[in-house]
């Protein structure tokens, strides 16, 4: 069975490109199906059709470009992704690598560099934050303390009997500072989870969602709760009063991580004259640099306190 429908889905695979080459595709929808092979794309303004080259340049197609669709600016307030401008790309430790494949193959003349182009179908070139937690790592022992808490109870009808209302589970808040900012240098607020380690006996593992600017200084927080309410019902002797007392243990513990912005997408050299044929070549950043190259890294410090409302007893008096 797997034989014959391996067989027809290469009969179906000359079907499919011919669909490619007769069917207008937005640069992001074009580069999606494209191989890791191909690491650079001529916009052919003449033809209108974007000329996709692997390493080697090789030819590996001509498809028509959508022209109609331009590329809109990503405004997300908090995205796990926001666009990478060039000058942002020039802080990256691959760009003298990107910028020399650029000369090697088409030239050092004279040209601009450019990226998420406005005049032409989209290319985008986004800088992101993985969507994987963060781990953040605890720094010393927790420094903890106990302390009862009371809780007065509230009468229930006219037969004596006491409601209260009773804190159980866990809590955390975590208050972190960007100690070192990315030298990518983005202004924008992303999107980040960070995971904090479990501390036996004193919390849980937990994950926490936020925003983060990278800037230095810049202060971000989070919260977790997992309380629960327990209602105890007891039976109030004459002329007594019932309370609940209940366990809270508070533990302060010092965390710090690690934040990596990864930049992918396409840089645009436009040229002022033709070269090899074309005035506009992009290159791919996934297909030139490895994931070093194009990471830039931020780090962030600070406290997490973690409240664990545990034990309690009903007492009358």
């Amino acid at each position: 069975m797997f034989g014959l429908n391996f067989a027809r889905f290469t009969l179906f695979l000359p079907f499919l490109w011919s669909l490619l080459h007769v069917s207008a595709l937005p640069f992001d929808e074009l580069t999606a199906i494209l191989p890791r092979a191909v690491t650079h794309i001529a916009l052919d303004e003449e033809t209108n059709e974007f000329v996709a080259f692997e390493r080697d340049g090789t030819l590996h197609g001509r498809y028509l470009a959508h022209m109609e669709d331009l590329y809109q600016r990503r405004d997300d307030t908090a995205s796990t992704c926001t666009n990478l401008t060039v000058d942002e790309a020039k802080t990256l430790s691959g760009w003298d690598a990107i910028v020399q494949y650029a000369d090697d193959n088409w030239g050092t003349g004279s040209r601009s560099i450019v990226t998420n182009p406005s005049q032409y179908p989209g290319s985008p070139a986004e800088v992101c934050i993985t969507n994987q937690a963060i781990e953040a790592t605890l720094d010393g022992d927790p420094t903890c303390e106990t302390n009862n808490v009371t809780t007065s109870g509230q009468l229930v009808g006219t037969n004596g009997t006491v409601a209260i209302a009773v804190a159980q589970g866990y809590t955390a808040t975590a208050q972190f500072t960007v100690s070192t900012a990315a030298t990518i240098g983005l202004s924008d607020t992303m999107s980040v989870s960070i995971k904090i380690p479990e501390v036996t006996d004193v919390s849980e593992s937990i994950t926490v969602s936020t925003s983060v600017t990278d800037t230095q200084t810049s202060s971000f927080s989070a919260a977790y709760s997992e309380l629960t309410t327990v209602t105890v019902t007891m039976t109030a002797p004459a002329g007594k009063t019932c309370d609940a007392i209940s366990s809270v243990t508070s533990c302060t513990l010092q965390a710090t991580g690690e934040i990596q912005y990864i930049a992918s997408g396409w840089i645009w050299f436009n040229y002022d004259d033709k070269t090899h044929g074309h005035y506009k070549w992009a290159a791919s950043l996934e297909a030139i640099l490895d994931e070093t190259d194009r990471s830039s890294y931020a780090t962030f410090r600070g406290s997490v306190v973690a409240d664990t409302h545990a034990s309690y007893q009903g007492t009358c008096s």
